[in-house]
């Protein structure tokens, strides 16, 4: 009873806060009765237990669990936003259990009075005319079920009008074929959620030949959710995003777009969570803010959008908080959208200054996970009454203590404000005497101060959520649900009708788009010039010169060809168990390549890609080989973000972002800078050069702006994708020439096995899929004598590759491979790293050099002391001082080592298994902590001749293959771009989870 006065204490202080202003830290004097206007709103929320472990600790909120289940919420309504209007329970009686009868008298056994079922709800939105609610519920556990036959996360309504709860989709198969979370309703009357259901995906797999299954996020920890859309009756489930990490917390945007959060993490690495915007039908994804903007929390620590929502400025407010929030909660905060793509970055030409996010609370809320002085906020909704105010869930600054002024520190002893230790009554107790210490049943919470806030001793009281109207304009409050112990209000949103978003129909296949491009399951990509790094022009010569073959032929241009990359889904381990070693020396991730298509001389480029897949592209040379970003130009870096098309649509972009990963807005309609490439400048044909077709007959000249890309699509179309590299030279300077292949890589020319069932005819079906063992060893083994014309036994000259770079000769007898190098390209296992062939294991990783020892067998060359009379290996002794911290792959493939946050773009990490950089050597440390002086062996080692950096990268491999080299016509063309394309996709072992073992 101590206790509970105390804390009513603590609460009749916050319930006097009606009107506060919040800026007094959770304390001040009423300065403003409630507001009578308000109380007419009603409202729905969720209640919930705080979420805690098994040993009653707090469970910190994650917004990447993204099926986190904490039973116990209910979805809750008052009729007034009022603290005495009555609070309602909506869906209880969704999971009450049946009624049971005494079997002596027959008579109904009533529930426990404080009987609660153990489901779960969350994601709470309101339909536009506000009789509806949506939202995300989860029934309770099944007791000693497996967690694959738990019940999953459903989409659930609940009508005020007709006071009918229903699961949108009523079929129990259907609604567990997959989570589903994050609903809101569209403007003509679906439902847009988050789910892992990958429909699209899934079909897409069976394109591939291979099994259906969720594919999981870029780090390996769960299967990725995507937007999908569906009818208010839970029919016609369509997937409208394809990103390969999670797509959340959609919601419509007064102009019918829709917003979301997306998380990008390509290779495991990007790991930034922005605002995206697209279309309902998930045409023009587009990002919109905050890429650059990841650490715009409290003393720059991490700050995500979470649960954005347009107000009636067009400002978007989010909670801004660390993923993994202690508090529960983070700050309100409004961000301008429409004239920012970054913090401090604008949109180009709207000559405003950040910064674009703006706290909507004037008092200090910290988000770094130290105290917040004005509590947390956990979620907001603007109140459509022309008054800017929000209905909150927010929590004050609490801490653990014994009475106002009195606290605890973690010890459960008496503090006082100075942090001294004190009395029951706040008496200093001076030095060297017993501290008082009271039993955890008398701790109560009471509000921070700045002083107290100060201490290091001080304990944070769990969060205690309520719900408020927040006038932003007065930077005052008013209570609606008053907060209690253990439990918190949240998602809290007021029931009235809101104007209909903007309704944008989904594109009708020969109205709205080409038919051919629905039928063939195709979009298409504009790029205006590769050459247009974030508004700058690098191209060799200037962007009109570099177009003139007068002035840059055709040699000099660098850039030459994209490759179309697509990403391979990665299955639970349910569906495939497979060695990591299948990735290869790159690591994380496998590659299927899509077709290729050539640039035009001013650097654009249009053309088909199959829809509804995650793709990328790169910018390759005129051998094939992918460009890469040096001191003098920009041009080349990775494209490390994923795209995906629907069928139909087309999009089109400036160019390409700078290395570094530049804030400059890319990729978003009207926000980027002008583009450098002003296509034609007069309806007449681009200067020195004419588009002509197979008999060298030339086309009718371009209309004014027109790119080469957008001239030759309007009379050829689209360029489509070619699983060989092919150049016709469509552009011609001297009038005459008819259009012939220049350049001709082509898997028909392949006497060992292709890669891909498209050699001749490319469809959006079209996949070219290496695996080493299948496509790039048979290169090695390939039979390459040739015998003398007259004299069918007589062997003039034998180039195979393994008759040299073998450790056997032709007699079966022990060898060292041949070159300086010992290049070792049998398809034995290797036995310093068995889960290679020696070939792949010294191409990629080096080896130690071998010689023959005195009884003609191969062995590894160590460099040996006689000791004793024995030969030993020569040791060094290393200690702390003397090893680099982490192990890295140079530009050469070489492996160098040095600290784990090197900056230096030319060194790659090498990960293991688990995603983590590997150490160059691990000391351990004796019992006094000093470090065990480890002796390793030293040996002459040869380094790797090929990196998964990329062919360019992998020059000790290709330079005696060019002309004047020692291998010179030892490979053919079709060969090298083989070898060329595995390496520039980056080296994999295998690039089909089904194909490894």
């Amino acid at each position: 009873m101590k206790h509970i006065r105390r804390y009513l204490a603590g609460l009749s202080l916050l319930a006097g806060l009606s009107g506060c202003d919040v800026s007094n830290n959770g304390g001040g004097s009423d300065t403003q009765a409630p507001d009578p206007v308000v109380v007419d709103f009603p409202i729905a929320y969720i209640e919930r237990p705080l979420p805690r472990d098994e040993d009653g600790e707090l469970i910190a909120s994650n917004i990447m669990d993204v099926t986190a289940f904490n039973p116990g919420a209910r979805l809750m309504f008052k009729a007034r936003a009022s603290v005495p209007a009555e609070k309602i329970v909506l869906t209880d009686i969704a999971f009450m259990p049946a009624a049971e009868t005494d079997p002596e008298t027959g008579e109904e056994i009533p529930l426990p009075e404080d009987f609660r079922p153990q489901y779960d709800v969350k994601d709470l939105s309101v339909s536009p005319d506000g009789t509806k609610l949506l939202f995300a519920m989860r029934a309770p556990e099944i007791e000693n079920a497996d967690e694959e036959d738990q019940p999953t996360w459903n989409i659930w309504e609940y009508d005020l009008e007709t006071e009918m709860l229903r699961r949108i989709i009523t079929s129990d198969i259907v609604a567990e074929e997959g989570q589903d979370i994050n609903p809101a309703f569209l403007a003509d009357g679906r439902i847009i959620f988050s789910s892992n259901r990958q429909r699209r995906s899934r079909a897409v797999l069976l394109d591939e030949n291979k099994p259906q299954f969720a594919a999981l996020t870029e780090d390996g920890e769960s299967e990725a959710f995507v937007l999908h859309v569906m009818e208010d009756d839970g029919t016609e489930i369509k997937q409208i995003t394809f990103n390969q990490s999670h797509d959340l917390y959609p919601t419509q945007l007064s102009d019918g777009r829709v917003m979301f959060l997306r998380w990008d993490n390509y290779r495991d690495s990007k790991d930034h969570l922005s605002l995206y915007t697209a279309n309902p039908n998930g045409s023009n994804v587009t990002l919109e803010y905050g890429f650059h903007s990841q650490m715009t929390g409290t003393n720059d620590s991490e700050g995500v959008f979470v649960k954005p929502r347009e107000l009636d400025d067009g400002r978007v407010q989010v909670t801004l908080r660390p993923r993994e929030s202690g508090r529960l909660g983070g700050g309100m905060v409004a961000i301008d959208t429409a004239e920012f793509t970054e913090y401090n970055v604008a949109v180009s030409g709207a000559g405003v200054s950040g910064p674009a996010q703006t706290s909507l609370v004037g008092a200090e809320i910290v988000t770094d996970g130290s105290p917040s002085p004005a509590g947390y906020y956990n979620s907001a909704y603007p109140i459509d009454d022309g008054t800017g105010r929000m209905l909150v869930s927010w929590s004050p600054c609490q801490l653990n203590g014994y009475k106002l002024g009195i606290y605890i520190d973690e010890n459960l002893q008496l503090i006082g404000e100075n942090g001294q230790f004190v009395d029951e009554d706040g008496e200093d107790l001076g030095q060297n005497v017993t501290p008082v210490t009271i039993d955890a049943d008398e701790v109560g919470n009471f509000p921070c101060t700045a002083a107290v806030l100060e201490l290091d001793n001080i304990v944070l009281a769990p969060p205690v959520y309520g719900l408020w109207i927040f006038d932003p304009t007065t930077q005052t409050q008013a209570p609606v649900v008053l907060s209690e112990l253990g439990t918190m209000n949240t998602e809290a949103l007021v029931m009235q009708p809101r104007a209909l978003p903007n309704y944008i129909p989904d594109p009708i296949p020969g109205i709205d788009f080409d038919q051919k491009l629905a039928d063939e399951n195709v979009g298409i990509v504009h790029i205006r010039s590769v050459y247009d790094v974030d508004g700058v022009d690098i191209s060799p010569n200037g962007i009109l010169a570099t177009a003139d073959p007068l002035q840059t032929p055709e040699s000099e241009r660098p850039a030459r060809f994209l490759r179309i990359l697509k990403a391979v889904s990665m299955a639970d381990d349910d569906v495939v168990d497979f060695d990591n070693s299948a990735f290869g020396r790159s690591g994380g991730q496998m590659k299927d390549i899509l077709g290729y298509v050539p640039i035009e001389p001013d650097g654009s480029a249009m053309f088909k890609v199959p829809a509804d897949v995650a793709f990328t592209f790169s910018i390759l040379d005129a051998r094939g080989r992918r460009v890469t970003a040096d001191g003098t130009s920009a041009l080349g870096p990775r494209h490390e973000y994923w795209m995906a098309l629907r069928a139909g649509e087309v999009r089109q972009c400036n160019g390409c972002h700078a290395n570094g990963e530049s804030p400059t807005p890319h990729g978003r309609f009207g926000a980027e800078p002008p583009s450098i490439n002003p296509g034609a400048l007069a309806s007449a044909p681009f200067p020195n050069t004419q588009l002509r077709d197979e008999f060298g007959t030339p086309h009718e000249p371009p209309e004014v702006g027109e790119t080469m890309a957008e001239y030759y699509a309007r009379l050829n179309g689209p360029r489509q994708p070619n699983m060989n590299i092919v150049d016709y030279s469509d552009w011609t300077e001297d009038g005459t020439r008819p259009r012939t292949a220049t350049l001709d890589l082509n898997y028909s020319d392949l006497e060992t096995a292709a890669p891909t069932d498209c050699i001749t005819d490319w469809s959006s079906l079209c996949r070219t899929v290496i695996n080493y063992l299948e496509h790039i060893q048979p290169v090695w083994d390939k039979d390459r004598r040739f015998f003398d014309p007259d004299e069918e036994d007589l062997l003039v000259a034998d180039f195979t590759c393994t008759s040299c770079h073998n450790t056997v000769d032709a007699n079966g007898a022990a060898t060292i491979p041949a070159g300086n190098r010992q290049l070792n390209l049998n398809s034995s296992q290797s036995a310093e790293r068995d889960d290679y062939v020696n070939s792949y294991a010294q191409l990629l990783f080096g080896s130690l050099i071998q010689e023959i020892d005195e009884n003609g067998n191969l062995r590894n060359q160590t460099e040996q002391l006689v000791i004793d009379g024995e030969p030993q290996f020569q040791t060094v002794q290393l200690t702390i001082d003397d090893v680099p911290q982490y192990v890295y792959v140079d530009a050469n493939g070489q492996p160098v080592a040095g600290p784990i946050n090197s900056t230096d773009p030319n060194l790659t990490p090498v990960l293991d298994n688990n995603g983590n950089q590997v150490p160059a050597l691990v000391l351990e440390v004796d019992s006094e902590g000093n470090p065990i002086p480890i002796l390793v062996e030293t040996g002459n080692r040869n380094g790797a001749i090929m990196s998964p950096n990329g062919a360019l990268a992998s020059n000790q491999f290709f330079a005696p293959f060019l002309p004047g080299g020692s291998h010179e016509g030892y490979l053919d063309g079709a060969e090298l771009k083989l070898i060329a394309e595995w390496l520039d996709i980056g080296g994999q072992y295998y690039n089909n989870p089904f194909d490894a073992p």
